[in-house]
C-alpha cells in the first residue's frame, strides 16, 4: 500500500521557506514512493507562486482561514499592568478562538484524506497559527505520524500571554512525532523553547535545486549597467530590513575604501527591496560610495546574478538560520562571507569555502572582504571547495533522500 503524505503550509507567498516544499512536490523519487497532497492558506500570491514553482499534478487544497487580528492598542497613560492586561485579553479573545476554528477546519480535511503522515512546513516557532492547528487536528483524527519543520530560530514565550501559549505548545508537542530543523543550532534553541527530549527532534539540512540561468555573465552585467571589466563584484541578496545587516556591509565597504585608498574596481550589488532602502541609499551617499554600490532591485532570476558575481556577502545580524542564498552561491562556485549566526557555520566551512565573521562587526567584515578582493586565487579555491560541498550535502535530491528516510523510519517501509 502506498503511504500517503500530506503537506500543510501557511505562508502568504511562495517564499524562501517553501523551497524545500517545492523539492518534495517536484521530486520524482518521492512521488514514486509516496502519494502526496498539499493544503495551504488560500491567497492569490501563494497560488501563483505554487503554480510557477511546481507542476501541480497532485491534489491541492486551498483552505480559507479568517485573518488574525492584531491586539487592541492600550493607551500609554494607563498603568503598565493594565496595558499588559488589555493586550492579553485582546489576544486571548482573538488568537485562541481562531486556533480552535482552524483546528476544526483542518480536522475535517485530514479526516477525508486519511494520510499516514502529515508534514507541516512552518517558519519560526510559534509562527503560523494554522501550522499549530494542523498538528493538533492531525492528532485528533488519528494521523499516526506528524512532522513539523521549523525553518528559523524558535522564540521563547514571554509576557502575560505565556500561560496561554504554553498550553497550546504542550498540545503541539504531544501531537508531533518529530520536529525537524535545517540546522543543529536551530534545533538546540527549539528543544530549549519547547522542552523537547532529544528523540523528539532531528536536524536535516535543507537542499536546493539550482534554477537554470537565462543570461550570460556579459548580458547580466550589461543589463545592470556594468562594464565587463568592472572588477570584483560583491553582492547581498536579501530583503532590506534591519535583521539582514545591510548597514553593516555598507560600513564595512566604507572602511575598506579608507584602509586601501588605492583599491578600485570593487562594486557592491544590493539586490532586493524593503523598508530600509531609502535609509540605505542615504547611507551610501553620506559615505561617498555611490561609485561602489548599486541598488538593483529584485532580480527575476537571482541565479543570473549568482553566476555573475565574485563573492556573496550575508551580513545578517539576527533571525537567520539556514539561508538558501548561501547554498545558491556555493552551487555556483562562489565564496561566501557570512555572519557566524545560527546555522551558517553548518553551511560555510570557514577558511575553506568562505569566511565567517561576528554579526554586526563591520571592521572584521571589511578585513574578510579585503582578503578576498585582493586575492583572486583564494576566491577561486574557495569557490571550488564550496561547489564540492554543495554537491555532497546540499542538493535538492540529497535533502529529499534525508526526508524520505525519515518517513520510511516511521512506516517501516523499504527506503532502498
Amino acid at each position: 500500500m502506498t503511504v500517503r503524505v500530506h503537506f500543510h503550509t501557511d505562508c502568504p507567498t511562495f517564499a524562501g521557506c517553501e523551497n524545500m516544499l517545492a523539492n518534495f512536490l517536484n521530486s520524482a523519487r518521492l512521488r514514486q514512493e509516496f502519494a502526496v497532497s498539499l493544503s495551504y492558506r488560500a491567497t492569490d500570491a501563494y497560488r501563483i507562486g505554487l503554480a510557477r514553482r511546481t507542476r501541480m499534478d497532485f491534489p491541492v487544497y486551498p483552505v480559507q482561514f479568517a485573518e488574525p487580528t492584531t491586539a487592541v492598542p492600550a493607551p500609554r497613560w494607563l498603568p503598565s499592568f493594565l496595558r499588559h492586561l488589555i493586550r492579553f485579553i485582546s489576544r486571548a479573545c482573538t488568537t485562541y478562538p481562531l486556533l480552535a476554528y482552524e483546528v476544526w477546519k483542518l480536522r475535517k480535511l485530514f479526516a477525508t484524506l486519511s494520510p499516514q503522515i502529515v508534514h507541516i512546513n512552518n517558519g519560526g516557532y510559534p509562527a503560523a497559527l494554522s501550522a499549530r492547528a494542523a498538528a493538533i487536528a492531525a492528532r485528533i483524527v488519528g494521523v499516526r505520524h506528524v512532522v513539523m519543520v521549523i525553518n528559523n530560530m524558535a522564540e521563547p514565550s514571554s509576557g502575560p500571554i505565556t500561560v496561554m501559549r504554553d498550553l497550546v505548545d504542550r498540545r503541539v508537542v504531544h501531537a508531533v512525532t518529530r520536529f525537524v530543523t535545517g540546522s543543529a543550532a536551530a534545533g538546540v534553541q527549539l528543544r530549549c523553547t519547547l522542552r523537547l527530549r532529544d528523540d523528539q527532534h532531528i536536524a536535516l539540512p535543507n537542499g536546493i535545486e539550482l534554477r537554470a540561468i537565462s543570461e550570460t555573465r556579459s548580458q547580466t552585467l550589461l543589463r545592470l549597467g556594468l562594464s565587463p571589466d568592472c572588477g570584483v563584484l560583491l553582492a547581498v541578496v536579501a530583503l532590506m530590513e534591519p535583521r539582514k545587516g545591510h548597514r553593516v556591509i555598507i560600513d564595512a565597504l566604507a572602511r575598506l575604501q579608507r584602509d586601501v585608498p588605492s583599491l578600485t574596481g570593487v562594486t557592491l550589488l544590493l539586490e532586493g527591496d524593503g523598508p530600509l532602502r531609502g535609509e540605505l541609499e542615504m547611507m551610501v551617499r553620506d559615505a561617498g560610495l555611490e561609485q561602489h554600490c548599486r541598488f538593483i532591485g529584485a532580480e527575476a532570476n537571482v541565479m543570473n546574478l549568482m553566476a555573475a558575481i565574485d563573492v556573496l556577502v550575508v551580513p545578517s545580524v539576527s533571525h537567520e538560520d539556514f539561508p538558501n542564498v548561501v547554498l545558491e552561491a556555493m552551487g555556483f562556485g562562489k565564496p561566501v562571507v557570512a555572519s557566524r549566526l545560527a546555522g551558517t557555520p553548518e553551511q560555510v566551512d570557514d577558511e575553506h569555502t568562505g569566511l565567517l565573521v561576528p554579526p554586526g562587526d563591520s571592521a572584521t567584515l571589511a578585513a574578510a572582504l579585503r582578503r578576498l578582493v585582493l586575492n583572486s586565487a583564494l576566491r577561486e579555491e574557495m569557490g571550488r571547495a564550496g561547489r564540492r560541498r554543495f554537491e555532497e550535502r546540499f542538493t535538492a535530491d540529497a535533502a529529499v533522500r534525508r526526508y524520505a528516510a525519515l518517513y520510511h523510519s516511521f512506516t517501516g517501509t523499504d527506503d532502498s
